[in-house]
């Protein structure tokens, strides 16, 4: 078997939101706000649903003197972790093409893509807002296998959440869970254990 792409999630494995930004979410929005906001963002991610307008809706209902602006500069405040992307940049020296695989609302993913150095690494980017598919829909990634021109058992996804890894491997993709007690080390494992280059 020879493995031709790696496709990486983005949050919780190449890039983290900014400590104490969900406290923050929540001393704007006060009790109950975000958890509702983030249901309504799960409706957004394919771009059909508009973010502003669900976040406006719910600031009218509440009261709040907070803008949608605010709560999604919030969302925004993104550190990348450099280390996982000199372990991609391995990858792709060599001769694997690299792509990030997210799902991701319109503000958000304008954001990455305008303001992180993701497209010094990955050979392409998609984004489920981008897209129209979301994960774990397994034809988000038949989509992007379809883009790459490989195989998808010649592809292997790496995702922090087991619902996206098991859709990942209903698509025919080798998934690897990264969860958040896992190492470098770990990850490296299964990456060499399915004959990825580079590690």
């Amino acid at each position: 078997m020879t493995i031709r792409a790696l496709l990486m999630d983005a949050d919780g494995v190449v890039q983290y939101p900014r400590s104490g930004w969900l406290e923050r979410f929540a001393r704007l929005g006060g009790p109950g706000f975000a958890r509702e906001a983030f249901r309504r963002e799960m409706g957004t991610l394919t771009g059909q649903v508009d973010l502003r307008d669900e976040l406006a809706e719910m600031i009218a209902a509440g009261g709040h003197s907070a803008t949608p602006d605010d709560f999604i500069a919030l969302w925004c405040d993104i550190e990348v972790d450099e280390f996982m992307l000199r372990l991609v940049d391995r990858v792709r020296a060599a001769g694997v093409v690299t792509a990030l695989a997210t799902n991701q609302q319109s503000y958000r993913g304008t954001h990455m893509l305008a303001n992180l150095p993701h497209a010094d690494h990955f050979d392409h980017q998609f984004h489920s807002f981008q897209v129209g598919l979301a994960k774990p829909d397994p034809a988000f990634f038949g989509h992007i296998i379809e883009v790459l021109g490989v195989e998808p058992n010649e592809a292997v996804f790496v995702d922090d959440m087991e619902i996206n890894v098991r859709g990942a491997r209903e698509a025919g993709l080798h998934g690897v869970y990264f969860s958040n007690a896992d190492t470098y080390g770990h990850l490296r494992c299964h990456l060499l254990e399915l004959g990825v280059p580079g590690i």
